[in-house]
């Protein structure tokens, strides 16, 4: 039949090797359900080209799972000529040289809570978070302060967007105690708070939150979240985990 059998040999060699990525792949997405090619060839220490190439093959994609509508924050006019961008200019910056904040809405059983969060410019590490049925100013200072006290310094610039319990004047003046510069996102340009990145991929690897039986239960999975995003989820850019390149920083400095 003019059949090359070392054509054969070849490609079931390589059918196999497909078969054992393929293998590899879905044993990570146990632990990592959200893992595009990129994360996945840092991973498993392997081409992403060749990763892309075998995921295409066998009709493997990361199982997250959806994302809730977005309800925007009202911005605070009442300082919107008063703060500008002072980061998207900035040149080689550090960990805690810049740290941002954000504030995002969770609809659970028929209500509404408020997470927010601070993370750290560089490293993406979420430093501090809370939990709320309330968003107000006191929400964002308790999450600034509880940063503050864990870390025990202050970034050079904090930065957010232009909502209103963000530019509070009790965030504000706590801010500026501490001699700390205010950076806020340009108008009607929220993706410049890189925090609002790390909202949009909680919500999308969380899924349906009603899953969760009470309040309690819900709280406990957002903890556990950021403890693995902090230790353990990639960041392609680092191409380790938060926590793992503090670390790495510390040892090399």
């Amino acid at each position: 039949m003019k059949i090359n059998v070392k054509n054969l040999h070849y490609q079931s060699k390589r059918e196999l090797r497909d078969l054992e990525v393929k293998k590899q792949i879905k044993d990570t997405f146990k632990t990592h359900p959200a893992y595009g090619h990129r994360r996945l060839a840092i991973e498993l220490g392997m081409n992403k080209k060749k990763v892309r190439r075998v995921m295409k093959k066998f009709g493997l994609k990361p199982p997250r799972l959806w994302y809730q509508k977005k309800h925007l924050t009202k911005q605070n006019r009442q300082y919107q000529n008063q703060f500008e961008n002072l980061i998207k200019d900035m040149k080689s910056p550090l960990i805690n040289d810049i740290w941002s904040s954000d504030l995002t809405y969770l609809k659970f059983q028929e209500r509404f809570f408020y997470l927010s969060a601070i993370q750290d410019f560089i490293s993406n590490e979420v430093l501090a978070f809370n939990l709320s049925d309330k968003h107000d100013s006191w929400l964002t200072l308790k999450t600034i302060q509880e940063a503050v006290l864990k870390y025990g310094i202050n970034p050079n610039i904090f930065h957010f967007d232009r909502g209103r319990e963000n530019l509070a004047r009790n965030c504000l003046e706590y801010l500026k105690s501490l001699g700390i510069k205010i950076s806020v996102s340009d108008p009607g340009s929220p993706w410049q708070n890189h925090t609002e990145s790390f909202f949009s991929r909680f919500k999308a690897e969380t899924g349906d939150l009603n899953r969760f039986e009470d309040l309690g239960e819900l709280t406990e999975y957002i903890y556990q979240f950021i403890n693995y995003y902090n230790k353990e989820r990639i960041v392609t850019r680092l191409k380790t985990s938060p926590v793992k390149y503090r670390q790495l920083l510390k040892i090399c400095s």
